[in-house]
C-alpha cells in the first residue's frame, strides 16, 4: 500500500458529496445554476480551510462527463489551491471507467485531483489519530476488509459513489450495508439526499447527500444541503451544528460526524413551480397546448421539463403520435428520455 499523503496534520475531514457542476441550467432552476453550483463547491473547500479540515470528493464533479467548456474547467483549477482527494462517480464518466475523453481525467492528470483507492488511500493525521482514507469509485467492488502491515491507523475511512441499500433508498440501493473488517466508517456520495446512518457491528454506513438540489421533487424540497465533517469526539466543526452522529472505531476510539449547512437559497426560491393542467379553451385550444406554452416560457439549457411533461401526458395520445413526439423531443434537446447514466434519486 503506498499513501498519497502522509504528511497532512489536519483537526477534520469534510466530505464533499455530488456537485454536479455543469454550464447549463437544469430543467425546473429559476437562477444561474453553472454559478451557483460552483459557488457551493467553493464555499466547501473555503470552510475547509478556515476549518482546518482536509476536504474530499465524493464523486460526480461533473454533471456530463465529457465536452465540459473551457471556463467550467478553469474556474474549478482556479478553486482547488490544494490537491483534492477524490473518487469518481457514474457522472463523471462516459464508460464504467476513467478514459482520457472524460473531463475529470484532465484534473486527475493535473494534479488538481488526487485520485484515492485501496492501492492509494489518502493518509495523515486526524485531530493528532493516525487515520487512512481509502476509496472505491462507480463501477468499482467495495473491499470487504481492509488489512495494512504498513501502518497501525486509529481510524479508517472508505468513500464510496455506490447504489447502497440504506433505509429510504430501498427502490435504488443493491448492496446491502454490513461489518467490513478494519473498515470503520463508509461515507458514499451518489444518493442525492441524505439519509440516517447505518451502524453494522464495527462499520458504520453514512450517507451524505448533494450539495446541490438539481431536480424539483419532494425529496429536493426537503433535503438541506449540508457537508458531513469528521472530527475527534472531543472537538467539533461548527459551534453552530447540533446535528451530531457518534460512533467508536474498530480500535475503541470515540468519533463524532456533524453535518454543516452549505448557504443556499429555498426551494421556492431556486425552482419553478410545477405547471398545473389547465381545461380546454377555445384560445389555448387544450389543456395540453396550454401546459407546452408555459414550459415554453420557463425554457432552460436543458429538456429535463419537457420531457417528463410528456412522459407524464403523452398516454391521451396513440402510440405511434407518442413516439413520434418523444423522437421530435429528444432531437430538438440535449437532454432526451434516455439520457447517460441519469441518478435515479437526483
Amino acid at each position: 500500500m503506498s499513501g498519497r499523503s502522509t504528511s497532512i496534520d489536519v483537526q477534520g475531514l469534510l466530505f464533499i458529496g455530488d456537485p454536479h457542476l455543469e454550464a447549463r441550467i437544469p430543467g425546473f432552476r429559476k437562477d444561474d445554476y453553472p454559478h451557483v453550483a460552483l459557488q457551493k463547491f467553493r464555499w466547501c473547500l473555503q470552510y475547509a480551510r478556515e476549518h482546518q479540515l482536509q476536504p474530499i470528493l465524493l464523486g460526480d464533479l461533473f454533471q456530463l462527463p465529457q465536452d465540459n467548456p473551457n471556463w467550467l474547467l478553469s474556474a474549478i483549477i482556479e478553486s482547488i489551491d490544494e490537491p483534492l482527494p477524490a473518487i469518481y462517480g457514474n457522472h463523471d464518466v462516459r464508460e464504467n471507467s476513467l478514459k482520457p475523453h472524460d473531463s475529470i481525467h484532465i484534473l486527475f492528470a493535473g494534479g488538481h485531483l488526487i485520485q484515492i483507492s485501496s492501492a492509494s488511500p489518502w493518509i495523515g493525521t486526524v485531530g493528532g489519530r493516525q487515520t487512512v482514507v481509502g476509496g472505491t469509485a462507480w463501477g468499482d467492488k467495495i473491499p470487504k476488509e481492509f488489512v495494512s502491515d504498513s501502518i497501525a491507523a486509529d481510524l479508517v475511512v472508505w468513500i464510496t459513489h455506490h447504489d447502497i441499500l440504506i433505509p429510504g433508498y430501498e427502490d435504488g440501493g443493491r448492496i446491502r450495508p454490513g461489518e467490513l473488517s478494519g473498515i470503520d466508517l463508509i461515507v458514499n456520495g451518489h444518493i442525492h439526499r441524505r439519509l440516517q446512518p447505518v451502524s453494522k457491528g464495527g462499520t458504520h454506513w453514512i450517507t451524505a447527500g448533494n450539495i446541490t438540489r438539481r431536480a424539483r421533487s419532494d425529496a429536493s424540497r426537503e433535503h438541506i444541503p449540508a457537508v458531513p465533517c469528521l472530527v475527534p469526539a472531543d472537538d467539533k466543526c461548527a459551534d453552530d451544528s447540533s446535528d451530531v452522529f457518534l460512533c467508536k472505531s474498530q480500535t475503541g476510539e470515540s468519533w463524532q460526524i456533524r453535518w454543516v449547512t452549505v448557504p443556499h437559497e429555498p426551494f421556492d426560491t431556486v425552482f419553478y413551480p410545477e405547471v398545473e393542467s389547465e381545461e380546454p379553451d377555445a384560445e389555448h385550444g387544450s389543456g395540453f397546448i396550454a401546459d407546452l406554452r408555459q414550459l415554453t416560457a420557463r425554457r432552460t439549457d436543458s429538456g429535463a421539463g419537457l420531457n417528463e411533461f410528456l412522459k407524464q401526458h403523452l398516454d391521451q395520445f396513440e402510440a405511434p403520435v407518442a413516439n413520434e413526439i418523444m423522437r421530435l423531443a429528444a432531437e430538438v434537446t440535449s437532454d432526451g428520455p434516455d439520457n447517460h447514466n441519469q441518478n435515479r434519486d437526483s
